[in-house]
């Protein structure tokens, strides 16, 4: 089968196309034909690497300190069934699927082999391939906002609010009933509007906190603003959630009780099924899109992390696979 892999930590010239041979699913996993994969800044990471501080020596660890041990990477996908294993009940052959293929990874490639106990579930079948494929991101988002306990009504502010997990995050706050505010480039501003941003902030060309205004949670996708400037911006009891850990949190989370009874958290999301059935369901009913900016076949995967690493990735970019 073909596959997009990477020998060596560098530059997005490591990926190479080539070929691998496929993998028989024992007897409680299935073998998926990838019809899509997103590619992620968590993709473009794994492969410069640029990862937290606070997480660098433990990711090194599972992936390789010197040298990529996972050769494929690429974690949320959609397609077909087409092979399960003799323990398989849940799925059989034909089923089309969307999920996360957790730590085996394995999306830029035409089939990927998986356990049964992954985030993987139907998809629809009037969602697209392309557009089922990042719902997966909408997980970390749906965690963070539950994390922050979010109520209808409340002033959230949303920083890098214009990729993935970004975008269902703003509509993830606007079903609860949130005043969203969000943070990204003037190019994004549009997208962000129609995507259900009630205020948009361009941090190129304004302070995120000029505008004097105060809020009940900020999600911080990037890391990008001001620990101290977000408390100052929390009404009292407000709470802030990043997620990008680092180890400043040590501090920070036993700060904020001393300022207003105010909240600091990180952390790292538990993907499962039953949340992965909660966004379907909001994509059925309407609630929940999938933003897609750029479509790449496989052997355009440089050009995309080259893209991506511009920082002018709007939404999510996906790689199309042929039927």
């Amino acid at each position: 089968m073909k596959a997009v892999t990477y020998h060596k930590y560098g530059p997005p010239e490591v990926l190479t196309l080539g070929e691998l041979e496929s993998v028989t699913p024992k007897a409680n996993k299935i073998r998926i034909k990838i019809r899509a994969c997103a590619i992620t800044a968590g993709d473009t990471e794994l492969r410069s690497p640029k990862i937290p501080t606070l997480v660098w020596f433990i990711v090194r660890l599972f992936f390789g300190i010197f040298s990529p041990r996972i050769k494929v990477v690429g974690g949320y996908l959609s397609g077909d069934v087409v092979e399960v294993g003799e323990e398989v009940s849940e799925f059989k052959v034909g089923d089309s699927v969307f999920g996360i293929s957790g730590s085996s990874f394995g999306g830029y490639a035409e089939y990927v082999t998986l356990n049964t106990t992954e985030a993987f579930i139907a998809k629809p079948s009037q969602l697209p391939y392309d557009e089922a494929s990042p719902i997966g991101l909408g997980l970390d988002s749906l965690h963070f906002i539950r994390k922050l306990k979010l109520k209808r009504g409340e002033k959230i502010l949303i920083n890098g609010a214009g990729g993935g997990i970004g975008t269902y995050a703003v509509q993830i706050a606007k079903n609860i009933g949130a005043r969203v505010t969000v943070v990204d480039s003037v190019d994004k501003s549009q997208m962000l509007h129609e995507t259900g941003a009630d205020e948009t902030i361009d941090y190129q060309g304004e302070e995120v906190f000029s505008r004097g205004i105060k809020y009940d949670a900020i999600f911080d996708v990037v890391g990008t603003i001001s620990k101290w400037q977000c408390l100052k911006a929390l009404n009292s009891g407000g709470r802030y959630v990043s997620a990008i850990p680092s180890l400043s949190y040590l501090f920070w989370t036993v700060w904020p009780r001393w300022v207003g009874n105010k909240k600091i958290m990180t952390g790292l999301a538990s993907p499962g099924k039953e949340d992965l059935i909660h966004l379907r369901d909001l994509v059925e009913s309407g609630k929940l899109k999938t933003i897609i900016d750029r479509r790449y076949t496989m052997d355009q995967l440089v050009e995309a992390h080259h893209y991506i690493e511009s920082g002018k990735k709007k939404g999510n970019i996906v790689m199309i696979v042929p039927e």
